[in-house]
């Protein structure tokens, strides 16, 4: 009779939504689509070529990640960005769309192109985030991300500024009155997605 009563408590137990293997399988799934993504993003910002992260991302991320690096390029520095900590949260899967939270710590440097000289100070931040993929050909892609909570930012100050539409051989922005001014969105400095959409 205890016997019986321990089966099927146990079948109960594995039974219950987001109790026993079935979420254990979920949190590492999540986790490795999740460590995959941020590995093609590193190096994508490491080299400033953000085709490396395709395979990770939508058209829509891919662009958003090209503007980024942009920004980087233009400066002449690129990100060196290490992940120190990533802990997995609520994973939500349907056929097509899984939703994963994460909480991450992160170390940022910014480099010299060519001497790979740091320019700057280093930033340890931290991060809470929803991120949304779709499954597209047998791949989970991020397709969008955003800010669970406000990120804890470490450095307040970029090492350079840039007008980026100058750069790109457009007009530039009209100045404000000195009391008024602000500084204008291509000017803001950013980071990997966390950052970026982080944007």
């Amino acid at each position: 009779m205890r016997f019986r009563a321990a089966a099927i408590l146990a079948l109960v137990w594995a039974l219950l939504p987001g109790v026993g293997c079935r979420r254990d399988t979920s949190s590492a799934e999540g986790e490795q689509i999740v460590r995959r993504y941020l590995a093609l993003l590193v190096d994508a910002y490491r080299t400033s070529d953000a085709n490396l992260a395709d395979p990770a991302v939508t058209d829509k991320e891919g662009r958003k990640l090209t503007g980024l690096i942009g920004v980087k390029l233009d400066m002449g520095i690129y990100l060196d960005a290490r992940l120190l900590e990533l802990e997995v949260g609520r994973v939500e899967r349907s056929e097509k769309v899984m939703l994963i939270e994460t909480r991450e710590r992160w170390r940022y440097r910014d480099r010299r192109i060519g001497s790979g000289a740091q320019v700057g100070a280093e930033s340890i931040d931290s991060y809470a985030i929803r991120y949304h993929f779709v499954q597209d050909k047998g791949h989970w892609l991020v397709d969008q991300l955003e800010f669970v909570e406000p990120p804890q930012v470490g450095r307040k100050e970029q090492p350079m500024a840039v007008d980026v539409r100058t750069a790109h051989g457009l007009p530039p922005r009209e100045e404000q009155p000195a009391a008024r001014q602000v500084r204008p969105p291509d000017q803001v400095p950013v980071g990997p997605p966390p950052r970026g959409s982080r944007p």
